[in-house]
């Protein structure tokens, strides 16, 4: 599998969501309004009220792609599309909800109402939690779209053109023609990644709970390290950690799974940060397991708060992970500079 994305937004207060709560991963802008609801397991689902948007910046543009979703309830009276595939400028194609038929399609072109390439058989039905799997291989001549429900293939088609414009996609925006209110459709637990299906997953959101075994960063406002860092939603500058000496080091236990998985897809360390001046700050998120470090590339932070994360397909030292691994594992974040 290689990770290009994933997000449970379990970081995120209810209500409104605005683009420094967003700035994670790979989601480069936030427009109009957004807006979350709690789920279980501290996952949330998250909707657009007034044409809110936001939008996906793939590390280098692909011409296949898989994308995973969590579709919440697909009633109301009109078309919106759920997502938009794009190569710069030009818009590749559209994924889009029927309520008439409550199934989702792609459609090659800039509106839902140009030429649909393929729709889905089964349907989701109102206040469902069903979720999608959809792979796309952009191409004029050979372009193929295959949706999977809930792990099994819905249906497919192949040898066809999948491409409005352009030649491969660079950024998916989601929410992206949104009018209504959340009754409309609402998402979770979204993947995004250009290897191998993995059907029917859950992205879930695990909370520190303790110290590690190194707290190099200076507690403000609590009296550990963890607890400066450990509120949802955060609360910024009245509980934190502080670093200025280069190579400071925090780690921090997670809760884990405790079994409730059977598998583990990939791990996504994910901290909020900024500097306190002008000058360049640097750092790297990671993961610390049985003594090994696996580490991001460095990170350049901004004077005001940002989000950052990176994803682990593999435990540090070894290959994939398992739920006890994911136990075992403590969140690192070390100032570079």
């Amino acid at each position: 599998m290689a990770v290009l994305g994933m997000e449970s937004f379990g970081h995120l207060p209810d209500g409104a969501v605005g683009s420094a709560d967003l700035l994670s991963n790979r989601w480069t802008s936030v427009t109009g309004n957004l807006a979350t609801i709690d789920l279980t397991g501290g996952r949330k689902k998250i909707y657009s009220t007034l044409g809110g948007q936001m939008v996906f910046s793939l590390a280098a543009p692909k011409t296949t792609i898989y994308v995973g979703f969590r579709l919440h309830n697909i009633s109301g009276s009109n078309e919106n599309e759920i997502i938009e595939f794009r190569d710069g400028a030009s818009v590749l194609g559209l994924l889009v909800k029927n309520p008439i038929t409550n199934t989702i399609r792609y459609v090659r072109g800039t509106s839902y109402l140009q030429t649909t390439v393929l729709q889905s058989v089964g349907s989701t039905s109102v206040g469902s939690n069903d979720f999608w799997v959809m792979k796309i291989i952009f191409d004029n001549v050979a372009g193929a779209v295959e949706f999977y429900k809930n792990g099994a293939l819905d249906s497919s088609v192949a040898g066809v053109d999948t491409i409005n414009a352009g030649a491969s996609c660079a950024t998916l925006s989601f929410f992206v023609a949104y009018v209504n209110s959340q009754n409309a459709f609402a998402l979770s637990d979204f993947w995004i990644n250009d290897a191998t299906n993995h059907g029917e997953v859950a992205v879930v959101y695990r909370p520190i709970y303790a110290d590690g075994s190194s707290t190099d960063w200076t507690p403000t406002g609590d009296v550990t390290n963890w607890e400066c860092v450990d509120e949802v939603p955060p609360d910024d500058d009245t509980t934190y950690n502080a670093s200025s000496t280069a190579l400071d080091l925090d780690q921090l236990k997670q809760t884990g799974m405790d079994g409730a998985v059977g598998a583990v897809v990939a791990v996504q360390a994910h901290i909020r940060a900024r500097k306190e001046a002008a000058s360049a700050g640097t750092l790297k998120v990671g993961l610390l397991h049985s003594g090994t470090h696996s580490q991001s590339a460095t990170m350049g932070l901004d004077l005001a708060y940002q989000q950052f994360s990176a994803i682990f397909e593999d435990v540090p030292g070894g290959a994939g992970w398992t739920p006890a691994q994911l136990d075992a594992v403590e969140v690192t974040y070390q100032n570079i500079t």
